[in-house]
Order: structure tokens, then sequence, then C-alpha cells
């Protein structure tokens, strides 16, 4: 009984969260000086929903995990993704201050769940995540002459570092299920712009990934 109360109390949160940062979203504060022409981006209820399904979802995954702990390393990123994803969805730009906050939030998450019983071995699977996946994404950013930003190489770096604990199939889960959802939601689109708002989609992928119990062996 205390998994549904949890998760419920975790979905209020979560939409109370989003009603916030949707109100701050309006301000446009977020938006550079030549940004600031572009046409405003709507009423964007889907913050609200997002923030439910982000705290909700990653509350559910824990409670009904054997390891609760490892997964929410990722709080720090629930809480930042629905912002992060407005802005990018906005400006094509993942704001540098929001997500140093939010590595710092994960680094004491990760130290706290290292120090609490589970071990070194935590923030080295942590290490390891963050590497592989935004040593990838910094090769595609390379590759691609800038295409893809950087700061979704720093935002891909945050979620295996996050989903790191759980295994590297779950981080490359992640992103290939952010990956699917960006070129469906591009093919999808009436926009052809020259550039994509991936961070989204990987958030998308993160939470995905957060609630799948186990990934290969």
């Amino acid at each position: 009984m205390y998994q549904i109360l949890t998760i419920i109390l975790a979905v209020t949160a979560g939409a109370g969260l989003g009603w916030w940062q949707r109100r701050r979203l309006e301000t446009l504060r977020y938006r550079a000086g030549d940004e600031a022409a572009q046409a405003e981006p709507g009423p964007r209820w889907w913050v609200v929903w997002a923030g439910m399904l982000a705290v909700g979802g990653l509350a559910a995954a824990a409670v009904f995990s054997a390891d609760p702990a490892s997964r929410l390393i990722l709080a720090p990123l629930a809480v930042s993704g629905p912002w992060l994803a407005a802005v990018d969805f906005d400006v094509m730009r993942l704001p540098n201050r929001v997500l140093a906050v939010t590595a710092l939030l994960m680094a004491g998450a990760i130290l706290t769940v290292a120090l609490t019983g589970a071990g070194p071995s935590v923030a080295i699977q942590a290490l390891i995540g963050g590497a592989v996946a935004g040593g990838t994404f910094a090769v595609i950013h390379f590759a691609s002459s800038g295409e893809m930003g950087f700061g979704d190489v720093k935002l891909a770096a945050l979620i295996g570092a996050g989903l790191g604990p759980l295994g590297i199939g779950h981080v490359c889960l992640a992103l290939l299920a952010g990956s699917a959802a960006a070129l469906i939601w591009i093919k999808g689109t009436t926009h052809r712009g020259s550039h994509l708002p991936y961070g989204p989609w990987l958030l998308a992928g993160a939470l995905i990934a957060a609630l799948v119990p186990s990934v290969g062996a």
C-alpha cells in the first residue's frame, strides 16, 4: 500500500513542479538577446504533464525496484528535465546553468548512495556510464560539424552517469529510445529546420530506461 501512496505523492509533487516551471517559463527570461524576437511558444501545458510523468514515473521505478537508491540518483534530472525540454523546444538550446546545477545534485546523490552502503562501485559505474554516453555523443557532435549541439553531449553524459549504476544496458537503451523518438518526431513534423531539439527525446529515453527492471543478462 505504501508504494501506491508514494507514487500518488510523487505525481502530485510532479504536477506542482510542472505548474511552477510553466509559470516561470512564461516570462521567457531564459532567452538570450538574439532569441528575444522569436515567436512565443504558447501555453505549454504539457510541462505539467511532463513533471507528473518524470517525478511519478521515477518514484514508481524506485519503489518497485530491488535497488531503489540507484534509480533515485536520477531525481535531479527528473526535476530539471521538463524545464530543459521546454527551453530546447523553444530555442534549440540546453542552458548550461541548469545542466551544471543538475550535474552537481546528481554527483551529490551518487556520493550519498555510495556512502550509505552501495560502495564505490556506484561512483565507478556512474563514471563509466557518463563516459560512454558523453563520448558517443561527442563523436557525433564533432562528426556532424556541430549540427548536434554540445548541450546534447552534456545531457547525454548526465543521463549516462545517472543510469550507469543500473548497467550499461540501461544507458544504451536510453540513448537508443531517445534517438528513435527524435527521428519519429522529426519525420512527423512539418518543421524542417537544420537543428533538432534532441534534449526532450533524450530525457524521454532516460525515463523509459529507468522504468525497465533489467536490460540484458
